[in-house]
């Protein structure tokens, strides 16, 4: 009985650190409403439920991630803030406004302020998302400072959804407020 729970404790001392290793990339770029975002943002205390794009395509599960995000996790929400990504490193830099400006036509102005195009660290988010599907979304939820607490890619599922709001709720009811 001691060997079983002196392994159990040494997997969990060893499986938690692992977890909390990986961390988003630094992220600083204007919204479409052309505010400065900058993620993690130090002193911040909201967790964070990042949504990234890597092609055109992926923009339909971003889309539908988002409408769905955004019943449970609306702008306003002080404990949780979303993000949508479009990763545009990869895309002609001839062509790169013409894709914003397509994408401030595209999205809900309502949505601006949380809608960013990246266009730097394209290898670190895809070996952090563990790339695999160009036209998936990749979805991250993460502590305020960035440390990726639980991930997955592709459409909304129920079944997703649902693992992500009990990620959610698990980290919330776990934290002590300040």
């Amino acid at each position: 009985m001691m060997k079983l729970l002196a392994l159990i404790l040494t997997f969990a001392f060893f499986s938690v650190p692992f977890l909390y290793a990986q961390i988003i990339p630094p992220i600083k770029g204007k919204a479409l409403d052309d505010s400065e975002v900058i993620l993690p943002k130090p002193g911040n205390s909201q967790y964070l439920i990042l949504t990234i794009g890597f092609s055109h395509k992926s923009g339909e599960q971003s889309s539908a991630w988002g409408k769905r995000l955004k019943v449970d996790f609306p702008p306003d929400d002080s404990q949780v803030a979303v993000y949508q990504f479009a990763e545009l490193q990869g895309a002609p830099s001839l062509i790169r406004g013409s894709i914003v400006h397509g994408m401030r036509k595209d999205v809900p102005a309502s949505q601006h302020a949380h809608f960013v195009p990246l266009f730097d660290h394209q290898d670190e988010w895809k070996k952090l998302v563990n790339f695999s599907a160009p036209d998936d979304a990749y979805l991250l939820f993460s502590t305020p400072d960035g440390h990726v607490l639980w991930q997955t890619h592709g459409p909304v599922s129920d079944a997703a959804y649902g693992e992500l709001r009990a990620a959610v709720h698990k980290f919330l009811t776990s934290t002590p407020k300040p």
